[in-house]
């Protein structure tokens, strides 16, 4: 109803503004120039209103003051219908862009509008006081209207303050703009172009009616949901304990890596970049702050600090390892994480990161600087029972192989320089390669003590030769390079001689067996028809007897070593030979010697005497050392070691002999 009275005598003054704007048709045609631009339109009014103050102290009729008077208002319902037409429009409009520009231009005129009635009030105001001063009465009509018009100027005043309030067109057309900014923002695809426009357009216009207080929390709150939602994972939150084992983890840690990379360099940097272009209108501290607030609201602060709990696993060599790879991704995008995580908001992530650079070097540090000691810990162990390369002496040189790698070498160098940087000591890189010397020292110590355990001197000579190819095998690799040509080629000089040692420490006491003390006799015997039958007889049953006393202690022989390892093939290849060329011309010769002798025995005697051909000796020799599923196979399908020949006595000696 109050609304209705308000247009009834805005309609009524409209009516009396026309009369006189009839007589005043030199300044209409100046505001008709004057359009929607402010600027000219103030320019102008203040130009009349100086005029006006100069005027009325000229003796003139008071038509002239009532004309000058007319054209501020006349400014004032032309804006008025222009606000009124953005109303309108603003309810029409389609499309984001748009209707944020319609917001744009509604404030304008309202703003337009409040200024333009605050300039006519100013005119009217100066005008009734001038009036009075010279005579006009109180009641007189013009007077009159013009308080009536006083007072409808100080309403249209009012029309900008109301549309900010709770309901008012402002206020709603705000309010859907920010809840059109949520919309966007919820968007998958909000990094279009298209979307970055209408987020732009959107905070900008906000900015202007200052209501970016309330648009930065929904930013903050909708896109640390969305980098929320991105890691769902569930390692985040196990608890690690020292009595943890590194392999335990160690699929998780692989997963931490990953995802640490994916939030530094594609996350956080992309939300760093939306941010900014997002804000770019609005100032640095802005864009800095809000990424600031998400980084800090999302997963980032849970895997650096998940990063920290790895250090707190079992101390043990793998750990070292898991911590160079942890450094490494950290220290991959040091500068981006530098960069991104700057802010006074980030302060807590950056305490964080400190924490986790701390520990990860400091158990590095830890485990390298005792891998002596604990090399020197193993030495009360057996050596292996097989005579074969002892686990700790191969996984001892492959873990140093790979601290010596092109991947882990430098990044140790680092971890070992920050930590001594921190004790205010100097790093060199002989540091690193000295220690390393150190291990191996350690572990030629152990072999020592543990060669020396062996009661056998033959599993001895197997142990030793066996853990000097592996040394020798060690070239061209890290630390075959670093330990350098000398140091491979002695080894190679001691896998020799450990090897010519084995093959007389276990066959020299067997081959002495065979000796030629029954020759002159068997010879004698041969040769002298006067030899007596007994003494031949005696002769023989000898020979038999050594014959079998070799076959017995070759067989205990090659059983018991036949558990034994020779751990490099060619070596197996290399060691067989040297068996061969000790073993069996010996053997064959000692049964050359006496072959004449054996075969005057009757062939009708139920005895048979078993033993090996020089063939089946010499292959028997050269399965020695193969794998145990390699020489069954031998064995059941050929002829290869016929471990028994049955010799028959026959009057015919020289089938005997071509199979020897």
């Amino acid at each position: 109803m109050a609304e209705s009275k308000r247009l009834e005598r805005l309609k009524a003054m409209r009516s009396l503004l026309k009369s006189e704007m009839e007589k005043s048709e030199t300044f209409s045609l100046v505001l008709n120039k004057t359009g929607s631009k402010i600027e000219e339109i103030n320019h102008k009014l203040s130009s009349l209103e100086a005029d006006l103050k100069v005027e009325r102290w000229k003796a003139s009729p008071f038509s002239d003051h009532i004309r000058h008077t007319i054209a501020p208002i006349s400014a004032v319902l032309r804006v008025f219908a222009t606000v009124q037409e953005l109303e309108r429009s603003l309810v029409s409009s389609d499309g984001v862009l748009g209707y944020v520009s319609d917001v744009k231009r509604l404030g304008e005129a309202m703003k337009l509008l409040s200024s333009s009635c605050v300039l006519a009030l100013n005119w009217l105001e100066d005008t009734i006081e001038y009036l009075t001063e010279k005579g006009m009465p109180e009641d007189h009509p013009c007077g009159l209207r013009f308080k009536t018009s006083i007072e409808l100027l100080r309403e249209l005043q009012m029309t900008e303050s109301r549309a900010y309030l709770k309901g008012g067109i402002l206020y709603t057309a705000l309010k859907n703009l920010e809840t059109e900014f949520k919309r966007i923002l919820q968007e998958k695809p909000v990094f279009s172009e298209d979307n970055l426009r209408k987020l732009q357009a959107i905070i900008k216009r906000l900015h202007a009616h200052t209501r970016l207080t309330s648009c930065v929390p929904v930013y903050i709150k909708v896109r640390t949901k969305v980098i929320q939602k991105r890691f769902e994972i569930s390692y985040l939150e196990k608890t690690i304990t020292e009595a943890d084992n590194v392999h335990d983890i160690e699929g998780d840690i692989d997963q931490w890596r990953l995802h640490m990379e994916i939030a530094v360099k594609e996350i956080y940097e992309f939300e760093s970049k939306l941010c900014y272009d997002v804000f770019e209108d609005i100032g640095e501290d802005v864009p800095l702050r809000c990424f600031g607030e998400i980084a800090s609201n999302s997963v980032i602060l849970q895997l650096l600090r998940f990063g920290s709990r790895i250090s707190k696993c079992k101390r043990e060599p793998p750990k070292l390892i898991k911590l160079l790879d942890c450094f490494s991704t950290m220290d991959n995008f040091r500068i981006e994480f530098n960069r991104l995580f700057r802010g006074e908001q980030c302060s807590e992530i950056r305490r964080v990161t400190r924490e986790l650079i701390s520990n990860l070097v400091k158990g590095v540090s830890e485990i390298f600087w005792e891998l002596p000691c604990q090399v020197e810990l193993q030495r009360p162990n057996c050596p292996p029972l097989d005579g074969g390369v002892p686990k700790l002496v191969s996984v001892v040189t492959e873990y140093c192989n790979k601290l010596l790698g092109n991947n882990n070498k430098p990044i140790l160098s680092k971890v070992l320089e920050i930590d001594l940087g921190w004790k205010n000591a100097k790093y060199q890189e002989e540091l690193l390669t000295g220690h390393i010397y150190n291990i191996l020292r350690e572990i030629a110590l152990n072999l020592d003590a543990w060669s020396s355990s062996n009661k056998e001197t033959a599993l001895s000579c197997i142990f030793m030769m066996n853990n000097h190819s592996h040394f020798c095998g060690l070239r061209e690799t890290y630390l075959g390079e670093m330990m350098g040509e000398s140091w491979l080629n002695a080894h190679e000089q001691y896998r020799d001689y450990y090897a010519a040692l084995y093959v007389k420490e276990s066959w020299g006491h067997l081959l002495s067996l065979l000796t030629n003390k029954a020759q002159t006799t068997s010879s004698s015997s041969s040769s002298s028809s006067e030899s007596s039958p007994v003494k031949r007889k005696r002769a023989r049953e000898s020979i038999k007897r050594t014959l079998q006393a070799f076959c017995k202690g070759f067989d205990e022989i090659y059983t018991k070593q036949s558990n034994w390892v020779v751990e490099d093939d060619k070596l197996v290849w290399k060691i067989c030979q040297a068996m061969v060329k000790t073993v069996v011309p010996r053997y064959k010769s000692y049964l050359q010697s006496y072959i004449k002798l054996l075969v005057e025995e009757d062939p009708t005697s139920d005895s048979k005497h078993l033993y090996y051909t020089p063939k089946g000796l010499e292959m028997k020799l050269k399965t020695m050392f193969q794998k145990k599923e390699e020489t069954e196979k031998r064995d059941k399908d050929s002829h290869f070691v016929n471990k028994v020949m049955d010799l028959e006595i026959t009057q015919n000696s020289r089938s005997t002999l071509e199979a020897i």
